[in-house]
């Protein structure tokens, strides 16, 4: 039964109508699924690779060093307030923030001839102060560094610290940590657990912005709005140097591969053009007997676009596939979900642009010379 065509596009039986076209030209969907897979498994295991690394090692440098910001109070007269910790870190671009007090000296009464530096500490541990024995301290209580546990001699069952003014009570430590990343400096110090309402003022601010883009931005707002007497008297101290080196980094890695990329791109906007020609011709006198029927150009066109989707969609399904199993398998750094469907986002796009001027020429063409017998 011959089917019937109106001149107008119905989706269902341009859809049926593309599914039939494919199966029946082999060779061009084939070709195709040949072509676009194998673009998208070179693009994941190289781009890909490349892609998945970068985002590794800029992960690693944006863990904290690029997104601390320090408040300090070097002169003692910006008069840092001890619920700032509290404020800033209730802002929303604020992942934590922690307070320190002044400086004193402490000794542990059992081995006195150690020493360390203590510190009020106000707020919550960060996740890059690492408890490794014991447990977090109470109000009243302290936490040692693991370098200032090891100057004061404290044993596996802790003990207490004796600040240098005798007339102060001794402080219990119930644990110790490790310090990591930017604030390694920590791990030689004590840190006493402090209620706000109890301390006068403080002389360390630490906040940690929720993304590198927002650093600026919040040590603006820092600069303004942080609770102190004197706030022109503090000093704020942003990593601009380890930005700036993170977006060359950045700029670097990716760069290669970007262009790699746009090359494998290019190699298949020619093929698949060079591809939908071949297809067309094969029909040629098809379209000319459909456009005879009264059969729309923009009929022919979408079930041209239609067919090729069918091949570009299965190939790029097979392709990423394979190319995320070989990532998996090798080198176990998968890129992220967004720049494999970005790919084989673009892979469809590509070939869809390619082959759009194409089946426009072939819509267009005079049907009655493409019958014409000689």
């Amino acid at each position: 039964m011959t089917r019937r065509w109106t001149g107008v596009p119905r989706g269902r039986e341009l859809a049926r109508d593309a599914v039939e076209s494919a199966r029946a030209q082999k060779a061009i969907t084939s070709t195709l699924v040949a072509v676009l897979a194998a673009v998208c498994f070179a693009i994941l295991v190289t781009t890909g690779q490349a892609a998945a690394s970068e985002a590794a090692v800029i992960a690693q440098i944006d863990s904290a060093g690029t997104r601390l910001i320090v408040l300090s109070d070097d002169g003692g007269n910006a008069g840092i307030q001890p619920d700032a910790p509290g404020a800033i870190a209730a802002l929303s671009d604020v992942t934590w923030a922690f307070g320190l007090g002044e400086a004193v000296d402490v000794t542990n009464p059992a081995l006195p001839e150690g020493r360390a530096a203590a510190r009020a500490l106000v707020g919550t541990l960060p996740d890059d102060l690492t408890l490794v024995r014991g447990r977090l301290p109470q109000p009243g209580e302290a936490i040692a560094g693991a370098g200032a546990a090891a100057a004061l001699h404290l044993g596996p069952g802790l003990g207490t610290v004796q600040p240098r003014d005798v007339s102060a009570p001794p402080v219990g430590v119930v644990g110790t940590f490790e310090a990591t990343g930017p604030l390694t400096g920590l791990r030689d110090v004590v840190l006493i657990a402090t209620e706000a309402a109890d301390l006068g003022t403080l002389r360390f601010v630490y906040a940690l912005a929720t993304d590198v883009t927002t650093v600026d931005r919040l040590q603006a707002a820092l600069a303004t709005s942080t609770p102190a007497l004197h706030p022109e008297a503090l000093t704020i101290e942003a990593p601009s140097g380890a930005i700036a080196l993170r977006d060359v980094i950045a700029g670097r890695l990716g760069a290669a591969s970007r262009q790699q990329m746009a090359l494998i791109m290019g190699i298949t906007a020619v093929i698949v053009a060079v591809t939908m020609l071949s297809a067309t011709a094969a029909r040629r006198r098809d379209f000319g007997r459909r456009r005879a029927l009264g059969a729309t150009r923009s009929a022919l066109v979408a079930g041209l676009l239609l067919q090729t989707s069918i091949g570009t969609i299965v190939g790029i399904t097979l392709g990423s596939t394979s190319g995320l199993t070989t990532l998996a398998l090798t080198t176990g750094a998968l890129p992220t979900w967004r720049f494999t469907a970005g790919v084989g986002g673009l892979a469809l796009l590509l070939t869809l642009l390619a082959a759009t001027p194409i089946a426009a020429h072939a819509a267009h063409r005079d049907p009655l010379r493409i019958l014409r017998v000689p």
